[in-house]
């Protein structure tokens, strides 16, 4: 491949990822974006972290905002499966943080299990990780602080999950048994790159690598559980005026899919 090719193939993907832009730009510039912006400007504010409740819920909020960043990436390139897979990380987080927040009266208990098993997990990290000694003592520590808290099964082996059940039976037991049924198991199919979950387009006869189909239910759902788990967020940091997340969630819960272009975009690569 000369340079003339490479130039060719770089100016064909831009004029693929600006078309995607363009006939996506509400769920994009309408909801994506500004979720991000917010997200974004507040996860590097300084909070206070002084209960165990506080650190799991600031984690699970970490990691909603990187999985919400990287959503855009994916979906503007045509890449819906990878995209529809990180909409389902978002929402196993989402339900993690229902249930952490679900009981006032046990926050700090489930708080305590969340982090004991995350420090368990992360001992098996560690074994393959060349750390100064000074740096893993410290992992150590917070592993034997936390481990009280460890959940076991009738072998006595740690549960896989550190609620206690299966993520299906958690949903069920929250009142989301219909967004797991819906959602989850869709995604899922996605995720397992299934015979139901393979997106692909055809344009003239032609396969497309790279689709559209979906991208607004993606983005779209994919931000609502993310938006799920930042107010959860803030109910506790308070960091974020109200009035913004609910301009967000009515945004999200009122958009119009009916009125986005159903045609298929032409993958250049395929060409």
């Amino acid at each position: 491949m000369d340079q003339a090719e490479i130039s060719q193939g770089i100016d064909q993907n831009k004029a693929f990822k600006k078309e995607i832009l363009d006939k996506h730009r509400p769920a994009f510039f309408d909801i994506w974006l500004p979720l991000a912006q917010v997200m974004e400007e507040v996860v590097v504010k300084p909070r206070v972290l002084d209960t165990a409740f506080a650190r799991a819920l600031d984690l699970f909020f970490i990691e909603a905002f990187k999985s919400h960043q990287s959503l855009y990436l994916l979906a503007v390139a045509g890449h819906e499966e990878d995209a529809a897979t990180i909409g389902r990380r978002l929402l196993e987080i989402a339900f993690q943080v229902a249930y952490l927040c679900s009981d006032s009266s046990k926050r700090e208990e489930r708080g305590e299990q969340y982090l004991a098993h995350f420090w368990h997990n992360a001992q098996s990290i560690l074994a393959s990780i060349d750390l100064p000694e000074e740096r893993r003592k410290w992992w150590e520590e917070r592993y034997e602080h936390h481990k009280k808290r460890l959940q076991f099964d009738k072998k006595g082996n740690p549960v896989s999950f550190w609620f206690g059940s299966s993520l299906a039976e958690l949903a069920t037991n929250l009142g989301y048994k219909e967004t797991y049924e819906k959602d989850y198991r869709f995604l899922s199919h996605i995720a397992h790159c299934s015979s139901r979950g393979v997106l692909v387009d055809k344009v003239e006869n032609v396969i497309q690598i790279k689709s559209d189909r979906l991208i607004d239910p993606i983005i779209v759902y994919s931000s609502r559980y993310a938006l799920w788990v930042t107010a959860n967020w803030n109910e506790h940091f308070a960091l974020i005026p109200n009035a913004i997340l609910e301009k967000l969630r009515d945004d999200a819960i009122q958009f119009d899919f009916k009125g986005t272009a159903k045609t298929p975009i032409a993958d250049p690569s395929s060409q």
